[in-house]
């Protein structure tokens, strides 16, 4: 399994628990993660490429810039290595997509598109503000995925005559606060701010506390403790779950089926969206603490 969530992202914590059960499922599989954290389509490509001279039995790739590693994964698919995207599929149109076997993941588009849909939802209930104008805040505008979640999100506020605004801002913290704040200063009328990207909250949250923005909604994605007890703190309003153990777990499931059965999903497997709120935070919580631990919990929480 290649990805590009490494172990600087808490979110890799999800596939340690999801490959470390389904190995005890099949003890007679061996399952491998390797990940970069450096933030380089080249490296990535090295990794995929390190990845298929070993000769593995099948191969899990997130397909975070389709024309960029088409040509590693279709080395692998020629010669005869069953591919399965996770994570972050081809979104290109069926005619060009790479052909692996399937999918499995969050609809991205739908994550944006149906946290725009919860937002109006509330709101139009009186429940929150209605929105003036959106942000959706991304920190890598080549990450297609997180350009989906950013779509989803222009269409579903379009449809009630909202604008949403695109801001490229950076994966370093300091940079993106840097980059947010000034922007923020600069436009007083947004007041909902979308992070397409896991583990946002506290840097957005930081920035909208510091310029006194508080009627500033913050929803994001991702079901880590960050974003759960951000929720529980009233620092946020919102996030999503991508279903991440299920990424891990039915990936390798499903290559386990291809290899040794010849069996083919017929169609991708969604593993999310799921929206967090204060409906079922406390539910998600306990999910969490069963999956990493109290202490695991505790510490990836920097609020």
């Amino acid at each position: 399994m290649v990805s590009h969530i490494g172990a600087n992202d808490i979110n890799a914590r999800w596939f340690d628990a999801s490959l470390a059960e389904f190995e005890r499922r099949f003890p007679e599989v061996k399952t491998e993660y390797i990940a970069t954290s450096e933030v380089s389509t080249q490296r990535y490509i090295q990794l995929i490429e390190q990845a298929i001279a070993t000769n593995p039995d099948g191969l899990a790739v997130a397909i975070t810039d389709a024309p960029a590693l088409e040509g590693a994964i279709q080395r692998a698919i020629d010669a005869g290595i069953p591919v399965v995207a996770f994570n972050t599929p081809d979104l290109r149109d069926a005619d060009e997509k790479i052909p692996y076997v399937t999918y499995v993941g969050t609809d991205l588009y739908l994550d944006g598109l149906h946290m725009a849909e919860y937002i109006l939802r509330r709101a139009e209930a009186g429940e929150i503000d209605m929105p003036n104008r959106v942000l959706c805040n991304n920190p890598d505008a080549g990450h297609s995925g997180l350009v989906a979640r950013c779509q989803g999100m222009i269409d579903g506020m379009a449809e009630a005559g909202i604008d949403t605004e695109v801001l490229t801002t950076a994966w370093d913290p300091a940079q993106a606060r840097n980059i947010l704040g000034s922007f923020l200063a600069r436009n007083d009328d947004i007041n909902y701010i979308f992070g397409p990207a896991g583990d946002q909250g506290p840097v957005i949250h930081g920035v909208t506390e510091e310029l006194g923005r508080d009627d500033v909604y913050i929803v994001t994605t991702d079901a880590s403790s960050q974003h759960v007890s951000g929720v529980q703190l009233g620092n946020m309003l919102a996030s999503t779950s991508q279903g991440f153990w299920l990424q891990g777990y039915e990936t390798m499931n499903w290559l386990f089926w291809k290899v040794h059965y010849g069996f083919e999903p017929a169609s991708d497997i969604l593993t999310g969206p799921s929206i967090i709120d204060a409906s079922n935070v406390d539910q998600w919580e306990q999910v969490l603490r069963q999956v990493f631990g109290d202490s695991g919990y505790e510490e990836m929480i920097t609020w």
